[in-house]
């Protein structure tokens, strides 16, 4: 909206609106930073969190990432059974800066007194963009029997952004209602257009809930041949690269035991990852 001294306020439509002035709009609604909480519009890092794929390493003794595939070859596996743990999942970028995720994993093995079935072990967690979300050292499979393979399903979920529910909830109140009808008082044509801006906002921040960040199928084999990953006891670490030709790993990536993250020749890892720690039974 513009005011001129000399008329009534005239109207311009919001998606006429430059950049600035549209977003000028959302941080009058709210206190948050409103431009980063509506990321789901589709801008932003999308593609960090659109590529499926997971890109599968292992912690080396010496904390450099080495991709499984060429990590040296192990001896045979030699336990029955293992437990696993999911360590910690780090969250670069996701359609949201508050956010509720879903963690998924799951097998289909022999399970010591219960058969071959699939399992899954699933949790609901809180984050914040840009940090590990909170939990630690999450225990997902205990006493998993083996045969000559692990598969593991892995699957994050988007499940919502808090700071866009609060944003729902601030434009559904009954004060801003009370203010488009105030507005309309002063200039009927002004109501409709905010009606539709607040229609806009809510059809789009709706939408999108249950996205998918990443649905993979890992199998660790306990002989690795030449193309297959080795099933170790140690920690693995499945990141999301941004293509298939991603060169993150030419940046030297390794655990800083003093930062309890991974870090890169250039500055902080820029990639969704989870650690995924696998211990003999």
């Amino acid at each position: 909206m513009e005011q001129d001294s000399d008329k009534a306020w005239s109207i311009v439509a919001l998606g006429d609106a430059e950049p600035a002035d549209r977003g000028d709009f959302y941080d009058a609604l709210v206190e948050d930073e409103v431009k980063s909480n509506l990321s789901i519009f589709g801008g932003g890092d999308a593609k960090f969190y659109e590529n499926p794929r997971l890109e599968v390493t292992i912690i080396g003794t010496d904390g450099f990432l080495i991709p499984a595939a060429k990590y040296p070859r192990p001896a045979k596996f030699s336990a029955k059974s293992v437990n696993i743990f999911l360590d910690r999942y780090y969250v670069h970028s996701v359609p949201g800066k508050l956010f509720d995720l879903q963690l998924a994993i799951s097998s289909r093995h022999m399970f010591t007194g219960r058969g071959r079935e699939r399992v899954s072990h699933t949790m609901a967690v809180k984050g914040v963009i840009g940090d590990y979300v909170n939990y630690l050292s999450e225990p997902v499979f205990q006493d998993l029997a083996l045969k000559d393979m692990l598969t593991l399903d892995i699957a994050v979920t988007f499940v919502t952004d808090r700071a866009t529910e609060k944003l729902l909830a601030v434009l559904r109140s009954p004060e801003l209602k009370s203010g488009l009808k105030l507005a309309s008082t002063y200039n009927p044509a002004f109501a409709t257009v905010a009606t539709y801006a607040r229609g806009l906002v809510e059809t789009i921040a709706s939408a999108r809930k249950n996205r998918a960040i990443t649905d993979a199928h890992i199998g660790l084999e306990t002989e690795p041949g030449e193309i297959s990953l080795p099933l170790i006891e140690g920690t693995y670490v499945l990141f999301q690269p941004l293509s298939t030709t991603d060169t993150i790993l030419n940046d030297r990536p390794r655990f800083d035991v003093d930062q309890l993250r991974i870090v890169t020749d250039k500055g902080t890892f820029d990639r969704n990852h989870l650690f995924l720690r696998v211990k003999k039974n």
